[in-house]
């Protein structure tokens, strides 16, 4: 019976660097094209990691080579059926079969050409991600279900959090100073959410974003990170009937404390 199916990490790692300066991405992009930390792509880039299948497949068809182009199983690159083909330039291999000599007078060439006018490159356009933009107020305020049709798609700014599903803007004072009125907060579906952190809670038909607890006898408590604010805080017992889904993790740059009143 053959033996489980391996593959070369720092082969790999090889081709996804090759690919990304072809294409002028950085590990940032990378990381919001797969929804996954920026120090797990550094892991697949030094070959200390190697992606899921499934993470694989998704790069093949971003850079539209073959996935075997990826994992060193194909000697050339053969674009993917569903992606626009990006060409993979033998730049590296002719510069490594090149001596000291040869080397120098490839890159005296390569600045001499690139002065040419007519060999110039045309400038690519930034590429724009976009994220949804819910246009449900959340916090103090009252609103819809967020999960309907009422978005719109905003370009994703370059500092966000990475792994973000949505963002929304939150409105009223009660996660001051933390998250001021107005506040564009971004969020990520199905992240674990720790007793204290701050999510997106759906609430008999309001939006709300609070830090969350659960006391002893298991009423979950919505909470104001603005002590001023306790007003705005939401109890829920067990036993009450009452409807509270999460929809998700406010990505913070640092873990809220506990509410000094609670």
């Amino acid at each position: 019976m053959a033996g489980p199916v391996t593959y070369d990490r720092n082969l790999f790692a090889d081709n996804l660097r090759r690919l990304m300066r072809t294409n002028r991405e950085k590990q940032i992009d990378i990381a919001r094209l797969l929804k996954v930390s920026k120090s797990t792509v550094s892991a697949y880039c030094s070959g200390s990691q190697m992606p899921r299948m499934d993470k694989i497949e998704q790069l093949a068809r971003h850079f539209g080579v073959s996935r075997g182009a990826l994992l060193g199983e194909d000697a050339q690159s053969v674009p993917a059926a569903d992606a626009p083909a990006k060409p993979v330039l033998p730049i590296a291999p002719l510069y490594d079969a090149l001596n000291e000599r040869g080397r120098g007078e490839l890159i005296r060439y390569g600045r001499y050409l690139v002065q040419q006018p007519e060999y110039k490159a045309e400038e690519q356009p930034e590429k724009i991600v976009y994220i949804k933009h819910y246009l449900v107020p959340a916090a103090a305020g009252y609103a819809s279900p967020i999960e309907g049709e009422d978005y719109e798609n905003i370009p994703l700014d370059p500092a966000a959090p990475v792994g973000a599903d949505f963002c929304l803007t939150v409105r009223g004072d009660s996660m001051e100073p933390f998250i001021p009125d107005g506040s564009l907060v971004y969020v990520r579906r199905g992240a674990p959410l720790q007793e204290f952190d701050v999510g997106i809670f759906f609430v008999d038909g309001d939006v709300f974003c609070k830090q969350w607890c659960v006391d002893y006898a298991g009423t979950l408590h919505l909470l104001s990170a603005n002590p001023v604010r306790q007003d705005a805080n939401i109890s829920i017992p067990r036993d009450a009937g009452r409807s509270c889904i999460c929809f998700g993790k406010v990505l913070l740059d640092r873990r809220l404390p506990q509410p000094s009143y609670y």
